[in-house]
């Protein structure tokens, strides 16, 4: 029977409206939800093996359903890694390169949510939606007062900074503060770590007229957020997706919660930032690597990424926001409990791509390493999919796509990817042995696109010609990617075969899909 209602939610004391009809009825498909954060590396989880991190609700998460441990983002940027996984299509299939493709791109391959919707799916979307525009209007959110169509969808940021700036005016700052600028809109203080790119001036007081005028970026911001718990952007995330369980709960739903950390600026809220003590922080092996014979930056140092000490305060307050998150986890997956939906709702955990995190001296993403495409993956269903696997086949996320598609019932839709429901469910294999991920093919100075095996990883370009960029990592005996097997490497002919193998394949993988610039990686001349 269907019955009109109306609900009312709060954005952290933002009022929400809206109307529509419920239905009361068996659903034969799984509701879905999709809980995505931003940025967070493949072992910023304590179910990795990561013994510093604390995140139980997502540890009991992999232990009640599968982890795909080698799972590899399609792009290691936002807006082009998201728009893969939204339409299962490789970046330069979808033409969204970058993060300013948001706005300005022009992709038009359906999404999984348009489909769904189509299906009779309600198609919700909570926090960073980072795809091009015109995607973000098949959803049903309820409209934001004050706020028409699909804006409280795709520039909800700037929505939640705005409450944040009325609910709390700017107070004075104390020694050791500065206004969070890149993000909150310079009236949230914030308490500088020595990671920070003004830490050096606190002494003094005193900082210099020409790095007041410089404009910082997310990536300079480090510290302690004087924020209440209850307002980040974090909580007020999660507390909109629980607010959609119990409206969705009589709908057949797919619902996704798209958390904007542990991206920069790294600056968690109390109590998560004392959890974690950054003396005790361990930092990557690779921390001192000189990148003598590697495609990034040869010999450049990264200050202060590739110092010990400050990248310790930054892992703890990654490691905060990370442990945020999982809290928000816990009370989601609650709320699936308390309405008796667990049992039939297919419950995703990715992230769009990783964090370097001082690995290689860097930070961020925007190449290759592990740090960061590598992301964690998992999959809860109950009944369907066995509880506690691990597969280690290298898998892209982009299979998203199609997985979810496949449980909704619907198979064979077009995709650069493959479903993992036989996968999981354990009557199929992996289709391939390995994973791609691409990045910037116009700049001649880095490689464009990777292929990941268990054993080796072969990063390479699309281009015919032009200066040697490639590199081949034998990832059973250099798990930290510190020897580049080619380049420079005055024994880079022992490994021809091996590299010629890796291109072969990934070369026949992209004909499969009839991919644009093939070509310039069967023309390419490795040695």
């Amino acid at each position: 029977m269907k019955e009109l209602r109306k609900s009312v939610v709060l954005l952290g004391g933002l009022v929400v409206s809206s109307s529509f009809l419920s239905f009361s009825q068996e659903k034969a498909k799984p509701n879905i939800l999709l809980i995505m954060t931003d940025q967070q590396a493949w072992d910023a989880v304590g179910y990795s093996g990561n013994k510093k991190i604390k995140t139980p609700n997502l540890d009991r998460l992999a232990s009640e359903g599968i982890n795909f441990s080698h799972a590899v983002t399609p792009c290691p940027v936002c807006t082009p890694a998201r728009t893969s996984i939204l339409t299962g299509r490789l970046t330069e299939t979808t033409t969204i390169r970058n993060n300013n493709d948001a706005k300005t791109g022009d992709c038009y391959y359906p999404t999984f949510d348009e489909i769904l919707t189509k299906r009779g799916y309600a198609t919700e979307v909570y926090g960073k939606f980072h795809s091009p525009e015109h995607m973000a209007r098949v959803y049903m959110n309820p409209p934001v007062e004050g706020m028409n169509g699909t804006d409280p969808i795709v520039h909800w940021e700037p929505i939640y900074v705005k409450y944040i700036r009325a609910k709390f005016p700017k107070r004075p700052l104390k020694p050791g503060e500065l206004y969070e600028t890149t993000f909150y809109g310079g009236t949230v203080p914030y308490r500088l770590d020595p990671t920070d790119r003004y830490y050096k001036y606190l002494p003094s007081g005193i900082i210099p007229e020409d790095e007041l005028k410089r404009k910082l970026s997310q990536a300079d911001i480090y510290g302690v957020l004087d924020l209440p718990a209850d307002y980040t952007i974090t909580a007020v995330q999660g507390k909109q997706t629980i607010d959609a369980l119990e409206r969705l709960k009589n709908e057949q739903f797919m619902l996704t919660c798209s958390f904007h950390c542990p991206h920069v600026p790294i600056t968690p809220s109390e109590p998560f930032a004392s959890m974690y003590k950054a003396s005790e922080m361990l930092t990557p092996l690779s921390i001192e690597d000189s990148r003598k014979n590697s495609p990034y930056n040869p010999g450049k140092i990264e200050v202060p990424y590739n110092e010990k000490d400050k990248v310790q305060y930054m892992t703890a307050n990654y490691y905060a926001f990370v442990t945020e998150i999982d809290e928000w986890v816990g009370k989601i997956l609650k709320k699936l409990d308390d309405l008796k939906l667990t049992d039939n709702t297919l419950v995703i955990f990715v992230s769009d791509h990783g964090e370097m995190l001082g690995a290689h001296g860097m930070r961020g993403k925007f190449n290759f390493y592990e740090e960061s495409v590598r992301v964690p993956f998992l999959f809860r269903y109950p009944g369907k999919i066995k509880a506690g696997q691990i597969v280690s086949t290298p898998v892209s996320v982009l299979n998203i796509f199609p997985t979810i598609l496949e449980y909704a019932g619907l198979k064979n839709i077009a995709s650069d990817g493959y479903s993992l429901k036989g996968v999981m469910e354990g009557t199929a294999l992996p289709k391939y042995d390995f994973a791609i991920s691409e990045w910037d093919w116009h700049n001649e100075n880095v490689p464009s696109i990777m292929i990941r095996t268990e054993h080796w990883k072969l990063m390479t370009t699309h281009r015919t010609g032009g200066k040697n960029v490639e590199a081949l990592f034998d990832l059973k005996n250099d798990p930290f990617e510190i020897n580049n097997l080619l380049g420079t490497n005055p024994e880079r002919f022992k490994y021809q075969k091996t590299a010629e193998d890796l291109r072969s394949k990934l070369v026949e993988y992209l004909n499969e899909l009839n991919y644009p610039l093939v070509k310039g990686i069967e023309k390419r001349i490795l040695f």
